[in-house]
């Protein structure tokens, strides 16, 4: 079984919270970047290798090769996997094709058209809360952080104020 110390939804993907204040504070050996967009894209790959701290192993993979790794007892064997994801969309899939993920934090969902402010620069959709609730009707438990300092806030509490 692989163990992933974090999953956290953050659309920036790698940025200075996630490589100095996440990665340090759980003692991250890999970070997963799970996007298929990302993982098609040399320049986006360029770019997160660049904001990955040169201590952490780097993983950017599709969906399915990301669950097929995470399924895999012997991949990143002995190692502290951190997960990260764009957003609910690419969530959805990674738990629908088994991915072996209970719990995620939630942390820089940008503004956007038809978005609602939740919690500090977490925004979401209508499209996005109703996949906050599907998974949290399937035993997933969701967690608002921006960094570890932060008292966690219990995600689903706070959406269900809107």
């Amino acid at each position: 079984m692989v163990n992933i110390v974090n999953v956290r939804i953050d659309e920036r993907l790698i940025h200075g919270q996630v490589a100095a204040y996440w990665t340090n504070n759980l003692n991250v050996t890999r970070l997963m970047v799970i996007d298929d967009l990302a993982s098609q894209d040399e320049i986006q790959k360029m770019a997160l290798k660049m904001a990955c701290p040169s201590t952490v192993k780097l993983s950017i993979l599709s969906v399915d090769r990301a669950v097929e790794r995470l399924n895999d007892p012997t991949a990143y064997e002995g190692e502290r996997v951190f997960i990260v994801l764009r957003g609910t969309e690419t969530l959805e899939k990674v738990i629908e094709k088994g991915a072996p993920i209970k719990n995620i934090t939630v942390g820089n969902m940008s503004n956007k058209v038809g978005s609602t402010r939740v919690y500090h620069t977490v925004c979401v959709t209508q499209d996005d809360i109703r996949r906050f609730r599907e998974l949290a009707d399937k035993g997933i438990t969701f967690t608002a952080q921006m960094v570890p300092s932060d008292e966690p806030q219990n995600f689903i509490d706070l959406i269900a104020k809107l």
